[in-house]
């Protein structure tokens, strides 16, 4: 039980500080990116063992790590453009704190990444060399590119499924980031991931919330008076909630429950606490789902990129 209860305060630690992370990282007048200059090395490190990789097989292991192989091939290259822009841009910052650096891990580049032999044994041999030849092509079809703004590279969030529309990233980090506002994204309703509903007893849900914080005054009976208000952005996700007059993020609330996402409705029925959770991930940035349903409709990757991320402008490297 404290294993659970040290890792869940962790990861809500990592989430109430992404919004400062970000305006550390926003606030910065003087940033820069010598896009020419990028001589750098990417290892894997595995088991006490690194293992070297050259920039595209990294992207390669990073979009079968983040989206699904089966994708549409424009999905999974408005992938590809995202993984090479996110990574970029750490690499640039990591540069920056570091001058002189030329090594960096898998891990502090932001992203998941799997290697070869993990892609088999996740697709299966029978899939594996089909699976692996659409993704290099998606990495070798995009090669070089990367999303700008400003003339500067993104900081390219995204997430599994929306809800509608994304969310503006002033209202769910308190970070006004241009090309991070609110856009459509409706096929994300057609998702099969886009609705779950859970049902609770109450004396089990204040069990779960005062393993996390113990003090909380809440009884059974009094329950669904106790949660006295929730406060929502524009577009539906929890902002804040309140429970025994202590005020809890949405994302901590929905980490904490183990939600799919913060954009949730709590309800009594009859007598079980019920939540009704939309979407899967904090709805910023590009909607994997979304991407790859306008994929399906015949837009092109940079369609998708530029729909998702607004005023972007897709460019490579050595202009």
């Amino acid at each position: 039980m404290k294993k659970f209860i040290y890792k869940l305060v962790a990861v809500i630690i990592i989430v109430l500080l992404l919004p400062f992370t970000l305006t550390l990282i926003f606030s910065n007048k003087n940033k820069h990116y010598s896009l020419e200059t990028m001589d750098f090395q990417v290892y894997y490190e595995k088991a006490g063992h690194k293992k070297k990789l050259n920039f595209d097989e990294y992207l390669v292991g990073v979009v079968a790590a983040n989206m699904p192989a089966g994708y549409h091939i424009e999905a999974l290259k408005a992938q590809a453009v995202v993984s090479r822009t996110y990574a970029l841009y750490n690499i640039s910052l990591l540069s920056k704190d570091e001058p002189g650096r030329k090594e960096f891990s898998t891990s502090e580049l932001g992203l998941s990444y799997i290697g070869l032999d993990e892609m088999e044994q996740y697709w299966g041999s029978d899939n594996y060399v089909t699976h692996f030849t659409k993704l290099e092509n998606c990495v070798y079809g995009t090669k070089d590119e990367v999303l700008i703004y400003d003339k500067e590279l993104i900081l390219p969030v995204f997430f599994g499924t929306g809800t509608g529309y994304t969310r503006n990233a002033k209202e769910a980090w308190g970070v006004d980031i241009p090309y991070l506002i609110s856009v459509s994204s409706k096929q994300d309703v057609t998702s099969i991931h886009y609705l779950k509903i859970t049902e609770y007893e109450p004396s089990v849900l204040i069990g779960i919330l005062k393993q996390v914080y113990p003090s909380l005054n809440i009884s059974e009976k009094t329950f669904f008076q106790d949660i006295s208000q929730v406060e929502r952005d524009s577009t539906g996700y929890v902002t804040n909630i309140i429970i025994d007059n202590k005020p809890i993020a949405g994302e901590e609330f929905a980490l904490i429950l183990g939600l799919n996402s913060n954009h949730f409705y709590l309800e009594d029925y009859e007598g079980k606490a019920r939540i009704i959770c939309t979407g899967v991930g904090h709805g910023v940035g590009l909607s994997q789902y979304g991407s790859n349903a306008m994929a399906e409709e015949g837009y092109s990757y940079n369609d998708i990129l530029t729909h998702y991320y607004t005023g972007v402008k897709l460019t490579k490297l050595n202009n």
